[in-house]
């Protein structure tokens, strides 16, 4: 019988800790669990906040390609009204030559529709442009394409069909100007990233049309060529980013390209058929957020630890109470607790409720407060040092009021009593009936390392804010400048085209808008 009883206590302690291990374990999945998705929903905001933020960046940038281009080709237009009224070759050459000084460009070609040039001092060649450049001039279309000369770097050119006739001998049925590929990176630079952003202006196909691409890739004629050579994209999926480009889609993705990640935006242009590119490691768009980032998840984890940590010594607590007797059981709990005590950054009491005498002081309150057992068991009114001079009375009973099973909670300013040093603590006070007798528990927990993470991410979020408000002010007054010589631009141009017969008014206009040109040109310059 004995045995048999002994058999059945066995099995049930045995039950007992298969239950406790399974409860463990399920607690510890879902640990786990939570963890990997609150990783992954922070992953997945720091991707979308980056691709939002360079998503703008890069509008920008594509805005200021348009602007370049509407203000060629309105100086093409207004070019062409002066060469259709001039037939001295001086006078075109002069005009010419200042408009070359205002507007910067590098070349100017009086084109006919094969593709053939005569510039200014009579040079005379053939421009191979990418595009149907007869069928478009026919048409009376202005044109923005490359152009390759012979020798020479690769050129954007800018041509207009309005004006045609003949100059040194050489019937022209368009004028053209061009710029270095180079002068149009540096209209696209993108400070934001400090030099570390590089853009593109391709086709649908993926034929570049500005390259700002990095010096160990070389020259980049086709952007799907570079993802094949660089990355380890699949071929379908590059033919499904190229439908996308065709079907003029704004969008952003991750790629890798030489093992590192790099984030791609890309927009459809209002120019033409073009899509706009822009490439940036994630490792520098992502730099502010990962501090972040890896802040809040540190602080998640030591959540998540102290959880189970202290289910941990739950089970280790009862799992020794069960195996003990009664004496034995208080006296290893107690060891327990005082060792535990000294490891963590909670100082335990217990007084009494009749005479406020200190039946139990954890051992670490040295350590965390600056006073000794010894100078609390004597008087425990030694606790009302700690509060700063400034703080609520010192001698003030935070205790009397509560009752039986109650509890009380507050944050208190503390000051280390050695050391002096400003500390902050989240105290719990309980009430409960010990024997009959009534007792005290007080708690209170070192609360200063997240006190001051907390702080620092509030500073880290305030200074995001302050960034994206003077931003957004910087945007706004750049919009207003921007279109009051823009304004003034499109009233004297329509205003000389009104009195085309005029010279006098249209010179005057004419003078006007370039006036309005440069002082918008260097607002430009000024915001590059």
């Amino acid at each position: 019988m004995k045995a048999k009883n002994h058999n059945t206590n066995r099995e049930k302690r045995a039950m007992k800790k298969r239950f406790r291990t399974a409860v463990f374990l399920l607690l510890f999945a879902g640990i786990v669990l939570t963890v990997f998705r609150y990783f992954k929903l922070v992953s997945k905001t720091v991707y979308e906040e980056s691709v939002s933020h360079l998503t703008e960046v890069f509008h920008q940038s594509d805005n200021m390609l348009r602007e370049l281009t509407d203000k060629n080709l309105t100086y093409l237009h207004m070019w062409g009204a002066y060469l259709q009224e001039t037939s001295d070759e001086d006078k075109i050459r002069d005009y010419i030559e200042n408009a070359q000084k205002d507007a910067g460009f590098l070349n100017f070609y009086f084109l006919s529709t094969d593709g053939n040039y005569k510039m200014l001092t009579g040079e005379t060649g053939y421009l191979d442009l990418q595009e149907n450049f007869e069928d478009e001039i026919q048409n009376g279309n202005d044109i923005v394409t490359n152009a390759v000369v012979p020798g020479k770097s690769q050129m954007l050119v800018f041509a207009s069909p309005r004006a045609h006739g003949n100059y040194q001998g050489f019937g022209y049925d368009a004028i053209a100007i061009a710029y270095e590929n180079s002068d149009i990176v540096n209209v696209l630079d993108i400070s934001a990233f400090h030099g570390n952003a590089k853009s593109y202006v391709v086709h649908p196909d993926g034929r570049v049309v500005v390259d700002h691409s990095f010096k160990e890739w070389g020259n980049a004629y086709n952007f799907f060529g570079i993802l094949r050579e660089h990355s380890n994209i699949p071929e379908k999926e590059i033919l499904e980013l190229s439908g996308k480009f065709k079907a003029g889609d704004t969008d952003a993705m991750l790629v890798n390209l030489d093992g590192k990640n790099y984030y791609l935006v890309y927009e459809k242009s209002e120019i033409q058929d073009w899509v706009f590119l822009g490439l940036v490691k994630a490792e520098i768009v992502n730099a502010s957020m990962n501090v972040l980032q890896r802040s809040t998840m540190m602080l998640v984890g030591i959540v998540a630890l102290s959880v189970a940590g202290l289910f941990i010594w739950l089970i280790l607590r009862k799992s020794r109470v069960s195996l003990k007797k009664k004496d034995t059981e208080i006296l290893y709990r107690e060891e327990l607790f005082q060792k535990l005590s000294m490891n963590v950054d909670d100082v335990f009491l217990m007084l009494d409720a009749k005479t406020y005498k200190t039946d139990y002081v954890s051992p670490n309150v040295e350590k965390l407060l600056g006073i000794t057992i010894e100078q609390i068991r004597k008087d425990i009114c030694v606790l009302g040092k700690l509060h700063p001079q400034k703080s609520e009375d010192p001698k003030k009973n935070y205790l009397e009021k509560i009752q039986v099973d109650e509890q009380k909670e507050g944050d208190f300013e503390y000051v280390h009593q050695k050391t002096g040093e400003q500390r902050w603590f989240h105290n719990i006070a309980m009430c409960s009936e010990v024997n009959g007798k009534k007792k005290y528990i007080l708690v209170m927990s070192d609360r200063t390392s997240d006190k001051k993470m907390n702080q620092a991410l509030y500073e880290a979020v305030h200074a995001a804010e302050n960034a994206n408000k003077a931003k957004s002010t910087f945007l706004s007054n750049m919009s207003h400048d921007i279109r009051t010589p823009m304004n003034a631009i499109i009233g004297f141009t329509t205003l000389a085209v009104s009195n085309i017969d005029n010279k006098k008014k249209v010179r005057d206009y004419l003078g006007k808008i370039l006036s309005s040109s440069n002082h918008l040109l260097s607002l430009i310059n000024d915001i590059l």
